[in-house]
């Protein structure tokens, strides 16, 4: 795949209000772009966006040499400032600012002048930084029993004695590594491995064979691992971007970056399946330029394109989400980082909503009994218009259709089933050209651009089975590993939706039990008759901490620390990425998940995407 200008020419903001004399600081956060940086003033600017375009820049509160990371779904800022003393800043999602810093001791050791390396690992952020020429790690945990903050006293990195410009973090099969060129004539990027077991990091020589200018960057993607750095080496001038990328135990060959050059080393994230890259150019302008290009053959966000109409949609595997708008900020409530559009825009295309009906009969939704968004208030119709949106999005013919599975959230049988029934209907009704409310499956040439029904809500028992709507999923069992509901109108559904653990089990004991139904399921579904849907839940919550050792749905979805077995558990979806063979054609059903989109390195959602093409 070619490198391609993104943005307005290549650029990350119109000039001058994108130009910046030092190395930009780039993340991923909540499906989108983030990059800050410092003008030539001094003053930091960072601006939000997705693979396409950056939103105009916004003023940071401080100055200085910027770096960002994201963990457990937060975006944290480290700004170096001019007395090289590091200020620690998190950005509030709610509030929509930036949290009043916390200074790093500098009588700790917290002290530098260069830029430094951020990263997420394990539920701890990372800090690496060069100080006197020498490689210092710190790393950042948050005990989530009591919400308490801690940084580790700053150690010296393992066998670099002397090392200049920036250092680089990324994770490649399950490690962390860290590298950063030597000071000294030859500019070799020398690469360390951290072992959490000794909290030491060893010299590895899994690194590139290129040169460092200046420094170097990285970032990890599935089973890859990309480095950026400019030209070959020392003697050269041009400072040319090169990339290389570390795949199937070998690097491979280091590729230019649409022959640009930068002033300073170019930085990597990935978002949806691109790689982007941005950097300040090197000439007098310093603007700042972004180019990307795509790891797949395909793309995420339209990935139904070139799948034939007359599919029908039970023979597709399909990602997607468990209780798809928990995007709260109540930890307990919480299922996913990602709104609806990121969603949208990463793949995703089952979508698992519960709603309440009101007394005027508007639908709202829920978790548990719980409104999502308090104190406010989120519509089904807000959802589905951002759902509509990114389908209908462009002049170009839909591509894609997404599920929609609808239940009642409401669950004291209070009020009779026609109530929330007629709601939805009447909701429907409104944008009747939207929906396909067949009861039977439908192709993709039929449902491109529409939402599918699947009804999970009893039916309102006065009206003629004959003009129900949507495909019949109200027999669902509660917490069952395996169960097969068949229609009226003969269709079939074999569901896994296990998710209660109220036993008191090691997180490690959970993980693998829950990988084992899904696991099970995943081959049903494959070797099933094509007509035949498959419905697979990989989300699960242990009982409260007192009685089992997680409660909270992230550390499952994602991983956590276990105090039984003294180490990290990764969760469901790195368990599921390593330890199921997806590199097949096959079709494997719906798959619904938390947090898909983590950890940070997940290439998940694309390999279950991928096993349609």
């Amino acid at each position: 795949m070619a490198w391609i200008a993104r943005g307005p020419d290549g650029f990350v903001q119109n000039t001058p209000e994108g130009r910046t004399a030092s190395v930009p600081a780039v993340a991923t956060h909540r499906g989108e772009l983030w990059c800050l940086w410092s003008d030539y003033s001094g003053s930091l600017f960072y601006a939000v966006g997705d693979n396409s375009t950056f939103q105009p820049r916004v003023q940071f509160p401080d100055q200085g040499i910027p770096v960002l990371a994201e963990i457990l779904g937060i975006l944290h800022a480290i700004i170096i400032r001019a007395s090289g003393e590091l200020a620690h800043y998190v950005f509030d999602d709610f509030q929509q600012t930036w949290t009043v810093p916390a200074l790093l001791q500098r009588e700790a050791g917290f002290l530098s002048h260069t830029t430094p390396a951020l990263m997420a690992f394990h539920n701890h952020l990372f800090l690496v930084f060069v100080q006197d020429a020498k490689l210092y790690y710190s790393m950042w945990s948050i005990n989530p029993r009591d919400n308490t903050e801690v940084w580790s006293p700053p150690q010296e990195v393992s066998g670099i004695s002397q090392v200049s410009e920036i250092p680089a973090l990324f994770v490649l099969q399950g490690v962390l590594h860290v590298i950063c060129a030597s000071n000294d004539d030859s500019r070799e990027i020398l690469g360390f491995a951290y072992s959490p077991a000794e909290d030491i990091w060893n010299s590895c020589a899994d690194v590139s064979e290129g040169r460092a200018a200046s420094g170097v960057s990285a970032t990890s993607y599935g089973d890859s691992a990309f480095l950026a750095f400019q030209e070959n080496g020392p003697d050269d001038t041009s400072h040319l971007i090169y990339i290389s990328e570390f795949k199937d135990g070998q690097w491979r060959p280091q590729e230019a970056v649409a022959g640009q050059a930068s002033a300073d080393p170019p930085q990597l994230a990935v978002l949806n399946g691109r790689i982007n890259c941005i950097f300040n150019a090197n000439d007098e302008s310093k603007d700042l330029k972004w180019y990307s290009r795509s790891l797949h053959d395909f793309s995420l966000s339209s990935w139904m394109r070139d799948i034939p109409d007359e599919t029908p949609l039970s023979t597709l595997t399909i990602p997607g989400t468990h209780d798809s708008c928990a995007e709260s900020n109540i930890p307990f409530v919480r299922t996913q980082y990602l709104s609806i559009t990121k969603q949208m825009e990463a793949g995703l295309r089952f979508l698992d909503l519960r709603c309440r009906a009101d007394s005027e009969g508007q639908l709202y939704l829920y978790h548990g009994g719980i409104p999502i968004n308090l104190p406010m208030y989120l519509s089904l119709e807000k959802v589905m218009n951002e759902v509509f949106d990114h389908l209908q999005k462009g002049d170009s013919a839909p591509t894609d259709t997404v599920l929609i599975s609808i239940n009642n959230d409401d669950v004291s049988g209070n009020l009779p089933p026609s109530v929330f029934y007629n709601a939805v209907k009447n909701f429907i009704d409104k944008t009747p050209n939207r929906w396909i409310t067949k009861r039977t499956t439908a192709t993709l040439g039929e449902a491109r651009g529409k939402a599918v029904l699947l009804r999970r809500y009893h039916a309102d028992p006065d009206i003629d089975p004959a003009e129900l709507i949507g495909i019949d999923l109200s027999g669902w069992l509660n917490d069952n590993p395996d169960f097969t509901l068949q229609t009226a109108d003969d269709v079939t559904i074999t569901l896994q939706d296990k998710w209660k653990y109220s036993e008191i089990i090691p997180l490690a004991d959970l993980v693998e039990s829950k990988f084992n139904f899904v696991s099970n399921m995943l081959q049903k579904a494959a070797a099933g008759d094509p007509e035949h849907w498959f419905l697979n839940f990989t989300s699960a919550v242990g009982d409260p901490a007192e009685k089992g050792e997680i409660a909270e749905s992230h550390w499952i979805a994602v991983g956590a620390h276990s105090k039984i077995i003294g180490k990290f558990v990764p969760g469901m979806n790195p368990h599921a990425r390593r330890n199921f063979q997806w590199g097949v054609k096959t079709r494997y059903g719906v798959i619904a998940m938390d947090y898909p989109e983590l950890p940070k390195d997940s290439d998940l959602i694309a390999w279950i995407i991928g096993t349609n093409m």
